[in-house]
């Protein structure tokens, strides 16, 4: 029995090593992914302080919209959907693209760098007074702010009421 455990966790063994040996090139491209996506979730943290600090007395909620049950989700959910796409365009390009030079799991990787930036600016720029400075003011314009997602009412309502306009 002790025989099959040791011939078991060889063929394990080598499995992963082969693994690694083909995706190797592909690790540096899954580090920058992961970097990129935790900061989105820090920015996503920042925010909900941010939002906290600003409007304490308008938050329907008590707990933080930044949990740590969001934190897993980012964890459980977003990096491993993003490195997916990693690994397929890596092998597409590999073993499909093989006579065309088109460098797939860079774009894949370009692609999701820019939607996590994206959203870390969004982060950002949001719940931001308009005396912080002339580049939260000008992204707020060209962004979602996504200040409300941390309200449990709309936005508008929220400036309206703010501005002593009823609705």
């Amino acid at each position: 029995m002790i025989e099959y455990l040791k011939i078991v966790w060889l063929f394990l063994g080598a499995c992963v090593g082969w693994l690694c040996g083909v995706f190797s090139p592909a690790f540096p491209l899954i580090v920058v992914a992961v970097a990129f996506i935790l900061y989105d979730a820090y920015t996503a943290w920042q925010l909900d302080k941010r939002v906290k600090a600003a409007y304490p007395d308008k938050t329907k909620r008590h707990e933080a919209k930044f949990t740590s049950f969001a934190f897993g989700k980012v964890v459980r959910k977003t990096i491993p959907e993003r490195l997916v796409l990693i690994l397929l365009a890596f092998l597409a390009e590999k073993y499909v693209f093989v006579h065309v030079s088109v460098p797939l799991s860079y774009i894949a990787t370009g692609v999701i760098l820019f939607e996590q930036m994206w959203s870390a600016l969004e982060n950002n720029s949001s719940c931001r007074s308009d005396n912080e400075g002339r580049l939260w003011r000008t992204l707020q314009k060209i962004m979602i702010d996504k200040t409300e997602r941390h309200f449990d009412v709309e936005l508008d309502e929220l400036k309206k009421k703010e501005n002593g306009i009823e609705g």
